[in-house]
């Protein structure tokens, strides 16, 4: 009888568990499901990344900039994320595997690692398939992640340093050997030789001016931008018409309309938060 009692009990604790279960809230997900951004997933899928932090670092880039309202001021964005030529080609904003999507063509043989991309040698370059006459001269920017130390005087990324207007970007200037920074042939009359080369720099065309950005603050006022483009695409890494390269890692890039110094803040911000996240 006791025996018959137990058994009794037993079944009815199991019974009573398996329903509690079933009837969980219907509505709730599971800890490990993160509702990705549409944009997110499709640079995911396409890029091949599997690493889950990477993957949720990307979905919240994506969202900060939405909903900072930045999304939509660039052509492209270039996270350099998977540590390949394969995964660091890749377009956020058009993930599509086309020179007409702004996906990246690497050449030579760069250094690709997880921490980003850099190109040491005269045959290294990312081709972006960017014209830079599809900017307006008045209302567009670059930036450069730079992941290196170092205070080479060298260009970084850009279109020209022979053909008017200029269009490139360097993270350490020396006028010495002309080696500035130029956006639409607008440039400061000071070289800008920071002692730290780690951080995001910016060209910026935007309300008649020109201003370079460091890490979301501006270092220098150019002036007002030329009506006028070199008809260049841009190149990551150095500029084809200039053999003298900034030999530092790309960790981040990207290309659109100008921003504003308030923008310009925002976006290094969540840029920042993105790099943290990944721990580079």
């Amino acid at each position: 009888m006791k025996k018959s009692i137990s058994v009794l009990i037993l079944s009815s604790i199991i019974i009573f568990s398996a329903c509690k279960k079933d009837h969980s809230n219907p509505g709730e997900k599971p800890p490990d499901v993160i509702p990705y951004d549409t944009a997110a997933t499709t640079f995911i899928t396409n890029s091949g990344i599997t690493d889950t932090l990477q993957k949720s670092a990307i979905n919240d880039l994506v969202v900060q900039l939405k909903k900072d309202t930045l999304w939509d001021k660039f052509l492209a964005l270039y996270p350099m994320i998977g540590g390949t030529d394969a995964t660091t080609k890749w377009n956020l904003k058009d993930a599509r595997d086309l020179d007409n999507a702004y996906r990246i063509s690497w050449n030579g043989a760069p250094s690709f690692k997880s921490t980003g991309v850099t190109c040491l040698a005269a045959t290294d370059w990312g081709d972006t398939h960017l014209n830079d006459s599809v900017l307006q001269y008045d209302n567009s920017a670059i930036s450069f992640y730079s992941g290196t130390q170092n205070q080479t005087s060298g260009y970084d990324m850009g279109c020209s340093n022979e053909i008017f207007p200029y269009n490139i970007l360097a993270y350490y200037e020396d006028f010495g050997n002309d080696i500035v920074n130029t956006w639409f042939n607008a440039y400061d009359t000071i070289a800008y030789q920071p002692a730290n080369t780690i951080g995001l720099s910016m060209n910026s065309s935007f309300g008649g001016e020109v201003v370079h950005y460091v890490n979301g603050t501006a270092v220098s006022s150019y002036g007002a931008p030329d009506e006028a483009h070199t008809k260049q695409t841009i190149t990551i890494g150095q500029v084809l018409d200039d053999p003298r390269m900034g030999l530092r890692e790309c960790r981040f890039a990207s290309i659109g309309k100008g921003l504003s110094a308030s923008q310009a803040l925002k976006f290094y911000n969540a840029v920042q938060a993105f790099e943290k996240k990944l721990g580079r």
